[in-house]
């Protein structure tokens, strides 16, 4: 985690023209929808700072699509952009989100379950898994407060967005007796489908909530 931090803050140190290096700088620990993290930061002028990160996610979510129960694994992301502030505290800012992996799921039925219009019972289907497929650069709006660059330790929160875009949804099974199936992968292409159709705004936004803290160094 401590090369990560020091690679993000020196790759900021270098963007930043020498006479502006004494505005301070800011290191920071985070947890929320883009995982438990670190970030650190450097101030360009008294309202600008550049701040980048990174945040795993240690625990997997479940969630029901399409009243199928599922368990979702979340890539690791890595944050850079900049904030300006509004005043001491409130800020917006924008940059770029990045994963080097898709979203996942895995399902494993505990009774016979309609996929994709044909009903399959768990011996049969075995295990489900899917990919989110969307471009690996993000770009994301938030607003926060919270100045990671003044002197001492405070609390920040950030909430925004990040624009995924497009997303492409695939399944597959394996283990089961039916899961080499021809007809079970056109049931499964066309579950598939039904998660795009029925989940739009899920597909092309992921949220920003993060609550963490910072300690400012001068």
């Amino acid at each position: 985690m401590r090369k990560h931090v020091l690679t993000v803050l020196v790759a900021a140190c270098a963007l930043v023209p020498a006479p502006s290096r004494a505005q301070g700088l800011g290191l920071a620990a985070r947890a929320g929808t883009l995982g438990l993290g670190s970030e650190a930061a450097i101030g360009v002028t008294d309202r600008i700072v550049l701040r980048g990160g990174f945040g795993v996610n240690p625990f997997d979510p479940s969630a029901t699509l399409d009243d199928i129960d599922v368990e979702l694994s979340i890539p690791t992301w890595y944050n850079a952009g900049v904030d300006i502030y509004l005043n001491g505290a409130m800020r917006v800012g924008g940059g770029v989100l990045i994963k080097r992996e898709d979203p996942s799921l895995r399902a494993e039925l505990d009774g016979p379950q309609d996929i994709g219009g044909t009903t399959f019972t768990p011996e049969e289907i075995g295990t489900v898994s899917g990919v989110f497929d969307s471009a690996d650069q993000l770009p994301f709006l938030l607003i926060g407060f919270g100045k990671h660059t003044v002197p001492g330790v405070a609390l920040f929160i950030d909430l925004g967005l990040a624009f995924l875009g497009e997303s492409d949804v695939s399944l597959d099974a394996s283990g089961g007796t039916l899961s080499d199936d021809p007809a079970t992968q056109a049931a499964l292409d066309q579950e598939a489908q039904d998660f795009e159709d029925d989940l739009p705004t899920y597909l092309q936004f992921w949220p920003i909530l993060s609550l963490g803290l910072r300690v400012g160094i001068n």
